[in-house]
């Protein structure tokens, strides 16, 4: 960040890295690098040494799209609510590391929007395997989350649940399995053209995007709940006048002030702080030139703190995110990409923006967040951005 305020938004970081801090300039520099969005050899063909047939990436996050419709209706809202309340009640009330404590209930509630119906030893393989990501992902800054052997444990869980992933894949195709309205679904039906092994590739990429990210940025919700009392009382004012009914059917129509709450937490703790990508193919973008073999930096972290682009963006407050008719003259909508940026932003935005308004409706109406006073927490700007030192409890009322 001292090197954009002195430098602009773009400069090299070596050779052959470019810092890319502009956010239509990444937009441009990202969607002419994935122009080409062909998938990937499947890693089994990859080891054969075979050619995969061509099939665009788009025509899958097409797919799942469609079915993210279906993901946030309020009857599958329902469903996800009342799994990370499971969780919570299951979870919650012992003294913890609370960031790990809501990465596991994120994460648990996402599995099975992703892949839904398996028997509880796939799916807690599966749980196994993510939480071993996030360990790993967490050692940058917490080593005995990551013990010596993390890595090997991590490939090995990392088999078991492809192997769980083709399981059902396959039988969903052969009818010996229930098909589901789940983001594997829409693979099941382009299994022809994609091959068994790439369509387990892309369901296990969408678990591994569930790994890290969603989780911590649930936690800087929580960690701003317990900063923020004002806040807090604001939300529990709204979120409890409002029924499930519609909160499930509507939640950013429904809570505005608790949307504003989050998009706020996503703007000032964006996770992960930075995305690294290889260069493709050769880039020409104003003076720009990139070639293969060179990398570039994006960060929305960086771009949504830009002092330049944002006003007094250290300042955690939802209210600049008000409509036009009452925005108050401190206000400025500036570039916000919590989510990435397109051709690879996150097919389940839309999901993760109703989730963490689910969750802030159960801290703030069925749940109580207890932090120890002396382990208040601080934030970590890291792989993914977080709390850390942040330990406590959250109980039922």
């Amino acid at each position: 960040m001292r090197r954009r305020k002195e430098e602009g938004p773009i400069f090299w970081l070596a050779e052959d890295i470019l810092a890319v801090f502009d956010a239509s300039v990444a937009q441009r520099v990202d969607a002419a690098n994935f122009a080409d969005l062909t998938m990937l050899d499947s890693f089994t063909d990859t080891l054969l040494g075979r050619s995969s047939e061509a099939v665009d990436w788009r025509q899958l996050r097409s797919a799942w799209g469609r079915q993210m419709r279906t993901l946030t209706n309020a009857e599958h809202l329902q469903l996800l609510t009342e799994r990370m309340e499971v969780s919570l009640r299951e979870k919650g009330a012992a003294r913890q590391d609370l960031v790990w404590l809501v990465e596991n209930v994120i994460t648990g509630a996402l599995v099975p929007s992703i892949i839904a119906g398996l028997p509880n030893k796939a799916n807690n393989r599966i749980v196994r395997e993510i939480k071993s990501k996030i360990s790993f992902v967490f050692s940058d800054v917490d080593p005995p989350r990551s013990p010596r052997w993390q890595a090997l444990i991590m490939s090995l869980r990392q088999v078991l649940a492809g192997i769980e992933v083709r399981r059902e894949l396959s039988g969903r195709v052969n009818g010996s399995r229930r098909r589901q309205k789940d983001l594997a679904d829409p693979v099941v039906d382009m299994i022809p053209s994609l091959g068994i092994g790439r369509a387990v590739d892309a369901v296990t990429a969408l678990l591994t995007a569930i790994t890290g990210s969603p989780g911590a940025v649930a936690a800087c919700l929580l960690y701003e709940l317990t900063r923020r009392p004002e806040w807090y009382a604001r939300l529990q004012v709204e979120l409890g006048s409002i029924s499930a009914e519609k909160l499930y059917g509507s939640p950013v129509q429904s809570a505005p002030e608790t949307t504003r709450f989050v998009k706020e937490t996503l703007r000032i703790w964006s996770s992960p702080s930075v995305l690294v990508r290889n260069v493709r193919v050769p880039i020409a973008e104003g003076e720009i030139r990139l070639k293969p073999g060179h990398r570039y930096v994006m960060s929305p972290y960086i771009v949504h703190n830009d002092p330049e682009r944002w006003r007094n963006p250290d300042q955690f407050d939802p209210d600049r995110w008000v409509s036009e008719k009452s925005r108050p003259a401190n206000c400025a909508h500036e570039p916000y990409m919590p989510f990435g940026w397109a051709p690879k932003s996150c097919v389940g935005a839309s999901l993760g923006l109703a989730q963490l308004i689910l969750l802030s409706h159960l801290l703030c109406t069925k749940f109580r967040i207890s932090v120890d006073r002396d382990s208040p927490g601080a934030m970590m700007i890291a792989s993914v951005v977080r709390p850390t030192g942040f330990f406590g409890s959250i109980v039922p009322v």
